[in-house]
């Protein structure tokens, strides 16, 4: 997984962010956007709902869990600016980070 960051644009396993989510301005279509891309690497469930956190006695299933929830906060946060980011500080899900944003723009 690579993040690139050049001219104002952030690309994440080949899409380009044309830009980041810095207020209400455009939110549906940055919305829009994000979903494909979430939807695209199979994680946006996770946005969809608070999949609990597997018990440490299934480690398959508590490496993917921990794997999946780390790439969708990764998505997203590399898709807001610094000043949405602060939102989201302290949300330690995709879903709590979703709804955050959802219920602020």
């Amino acid at each position: 997984m690579y993040i690139l960051f050049s001219a104002g644009k952030t690309s994440f396993n080949r899409f380009m962010f044309d830009y980041e989510l810095e207020g209400t301005s455009f939110f549906c279509a940055w919305k829009d956007r994000m979903e494909d891309i979430l939807d695209d690497h199979g994680l946006w469930e996770y946005t969809q709902t608070d999949i609990t956190k597997p018990t440490t006695s299934n480690a398959q299933a508590l490496f993917e869990w921990k794997k999946d929830t780390t790439r969708s906060r990764r998505i997203i946060l590399e898709g807001v600016r610094d000043n949405v980011v602060l939102n989201l500080h302290g949300k330690e899900t995709p879903f709590a980070m979703w709804k955050t944003l959802t219920d602020l723009f």
